[in-house]
């Protein structure tokens, strides 16, 4: 699944290095304008009812044709949903282009709801081969189909022709892949809602709190910030949400199997966590290091307004990818309804605050509302996570503070190399320097946290030991695994 998401994201790179210099910062704010929308009119559908699935260690067939059947018919229901709203949209965001995109990705919507739930087995079964070959024949699909059309229209039409083709690769894709052939029930009807009716709720309010800025700011400013605000968003997020999305996913139906078993869990859960806090750590505060250079290297200088939000949005990520892994685990232990009235109470917070530092400070106000309130959920979030595993908040700092310290003591060393460094490496392309200053935080980062791991202890089963015995057990260099050991 790592690697899976790492060649989904090289694929994603390339293709926003290319689509930022064919396109516009504007296409990419109308587009998402255009997908606020179908956002909002998919929400119909957004029970979980996969996640239900995996959930249910006994599901049945008549569970799975229920779920598929329930997702064919919101899927009928968005697509005339967004074709009654297309004019509405157009007059709200003042952009009559939006009358006609939107039918076009209803076509979408529409497709998108066949897709063979059948698929859902390989996170089941922990099947992850055969799920990254899914995910991976769509993205490629996707990738190609886009660039395509970038190069013949030129335009925004080439992001909506991807999303929809897209769709229609999945569809096929999912019953090549997946014998299993669903057939139309509505059986299972009162076990899914009884389940997924707080997931339903908790992915309205994530809608409202992750989307209200696109309505709010592309209301407010227009398509060119909002293209630079919601890019700046995207690229942030490529190295630590992102990269942890995949760890996520395949930990899932681990969590939900071990959820009867209180010490397993939280035994799997500091395996896991500790992984995340050594890799999104030090990748997000080195891109706020490095803001500057990554956006010059991948969107060029039309871009360059994008700078400071990326360096807001990255801590934000930061906080998301923390934050993610603790509510997979309050939903593998049957309890999404706590995290839906946490989401609600934050919600009331966010919201106002969005729309007063939107329409006052624009893109740089609604950036800094996301990334505070993305701090301040982590607190409730963190209180109900505990309470459930029945952990102690000094056992779930054991698996972060390391990182965290080499990761901040990291960002200061490079940022003082950067504001001390002659001018001669200032005066190398952009590529060059940020190859240096890369470099650079890994050899920081690396040695500060094995110093730290060392100075308290050099336990053999912390994450850095995992890594260091992953690495030796790759390399064959086997001085490695002694040294994971206390030997050296």
């Amino acid at each position: 699944m790592m690697l899976l998401k790492m060649v989904e994201r090289s694929i994603g790179l390339v293709s926003t290095l290319i689509l930022a210099r064919v396109l516009t910062p504007a296409d990419f704010g109308l587009v998402a304008m255009a997908m606020s929308v179908v956002g909002l009119t998919e929400l119909m559908g957004a029970f979980g009812f996969d996640v239900a699935i995996i959930q249910n260690q006994n599901a049945e067939r008549k569970h799975y044709d229920t779920a598929w059947t329930f997702n064919v018919l919101f899927g009928a229901i968005t697509a005339l949903v967004l074709v009654g709203l297309s004019y509405a949209a157009a007059l709200f965001y003042k952009e009559p282009r939006l009358l006609y995109m939107l039918p076009v990705l209803a076509v979408g919507a529409l497709i998108g709801g066949l897709e063979n739930i059948g698929t859902v087995n390989f996170r089941k079964d922990m099947d992850f081969k055969k799920e990254f070959r899914f995910l991976f024949f769509k993205r490629i699909a996707t990738f190609v189909i886009t660039i395509s059309m970038a190069f013949v229209f030129r335009s925004y039409w080439a992001l909506i022709i991807g999303i929809v083709s897209g769709r229609l690769f999945s569809v096929a894709i999912s019953y090549i892949l997946h014998s299993y052939r669903p057939k139309f029930s509505l059986a299972a009807s009162a076990e899914f809602f009884h389940f997924s009716k707080w997931l339903f709720l908790s992915n309205l309010v994530l809608f409202i709190q992750n989307k209200c800025d696109s309505f709010v700011l592309g209301r407010s400013i227009g398509a060119r910030d909002l293209g630079l605000y919601n890019v700046s968003a995207e690229i942030a997020a490529m190295p630590s949400t992102e990269l942890i999305a995949p760890i996520n996913r395949a930990v899932f139906p681990a969590y939900s199997k071990l959820s009867v078993d209180l010490p397993a869990l939280r035994q799997k859960f500091h395996s896991v966590f500790g992984l995340i806090a050594v890799l999104c750590l030090p990748i997000a505060l080195g891109l706020v290091c490095v803001a500057d250079l990554a956006v010059s290297v991948m969107l060029g200088e039309q871009w360059k307004d994008a700078v400071p939000l990326i360096r807001i949005f990255a801590v934000s990520g930061l906080a998301s990818a923390i934050q993610s892994n603790l509510i997979l685990v309050i939903v593998a232990c049957g309890q999404p309804k706590l995290n839906t009235v946490r989401n609600a109470l934050m919600l009331v917070l966010y919201l106002p605050a969005l729309v007063v530092g939107s329409v006052y400070y624009g893109t740089h106000g609604a950036a800094w509302v996301h990334f505070t309130m993305s701090i301040i959920a982590l607190i409730p979030l963190h209180f109900v996570f505990l309470h459930i595993v029945q952990m102690r908040f000094s056992e779930y700092c054991a698996d972060i503070w390391r990182p965290a310290t080499a990761a901040l003591a990291m960002a200061i060393v490079v940022f003082a190399s950067r504001y001390f460094s002659p001018a001669a490496l200032g005066a190398l392309p952009p590529l060059l320097q940020l190859i240096i200053y890369a470099l650079e935080g890994a050899v920081m980062y690396s040695g500060f946290l094995i110093l730290l791991w060392r100075m308290s202890g050099g336990n053999p089963d912390a994450t850095e030991a995992t890594v260091i015995n992953m690495i030796a057990a790759r390399t064959k260099w086997q001085f490695l695994g002694q040294f994971a050991r206390g030997k050296i």
